[in-house]
């Protein structure tokens, strides 16, 4: 089954919502990260809003803020959390429904590793940037903690273990720095990596997130 059939099935039943207090302890890494403050008066895309908790950030921060996600359930949660203050509309990463050149910022976190086409969704990203507009996207990281504890307690069956709520299957890529800068090649990405609970101190090397973040050349 492709991967966006594996993704809508998995979240309609078991949709990501969490409050936002929920969220930013959870990953008190991402507010800074993610840049929410940092886009005042720019046109920002999120691709994968979820249930629109990060969506909401940029909105309240003065962006004005467009949110995609491919689940029905996802998309209604996040209406009614945003309220009209972003924009939320159902479509697929790999075909956005927007003209050339039309974002300042485009924001991914925790999407596109479960798309099986990942660099068709980064073409779309560089098509609907405008000339240095920057992207900023997280992927799941191969070398954590997290799949190193899976792997651990549940051997073969390790991959069915990373997403909240539900054992259905779902497609997951996990990346290291260079599969990940290969992706977006030729433009040269940042790279870092975020989350790991049991010892921040240690998540240059065992964080769950990879961040890439770059422009687009002008």
């Amino acid at each position: 089954m492709e991967s966006s059939k594996l993704a809508i099935e998995h979240w309609n039943k078991t949709p990501l919502f969490k409050s936002e207090e929920e969220r930013y302890s959870l990953y008190p890494w991402l507010y800074e990260v993610a840049e929410f403050s940092k886009h005042a008066g720019e046109r920002v895309l999120e691709i994968g809003c979820g249930t629109g908790c990060d969506l909401l950030q940029f909105a309240k921060h003065g962006a004005h803020a467009t949110g995609i996600d491919i689940t029905s359930e996802h998309l209604r949660l996040a209406r009614e959390r945003v309220q009209g203050l972003a924009e939320v509309k159902k479509a697929d990463a790999t075909h956005l429904p927007f003209g050339d050149n039309e974002f300042d910022y485009v924001y991914s976190h925790g999407v596109i590793h479960h798309i099986e086409n990942p660099r068709s969704v980064i073409d779309e990203i560089f098509r609907v940037l405008r000339p240095g507009g920057r992207f900023n996207i997280h992927v799941y990281a191969l070398f954590s903690y997290f799949v190193a504890t899976r792997i651990v307690r549940h051997r073969r069956k390790w991959r069915l273990y990373f997403e909240e709520g539900s054992l259905d299957p779902v497609h997951i890529d996990f990346y290291t720095a260079r599969k990940l800068r290969r992706l977006f090649a030729p433009t040269e990405v940042t790279v870092e990596k975020f989350c790991c609970p049991p010892i921040p101190a240690l998540e240059p090397v065992a964080g769950f997130f990879l961040v890439a973040k770059g422009q687009k050349p002008g």
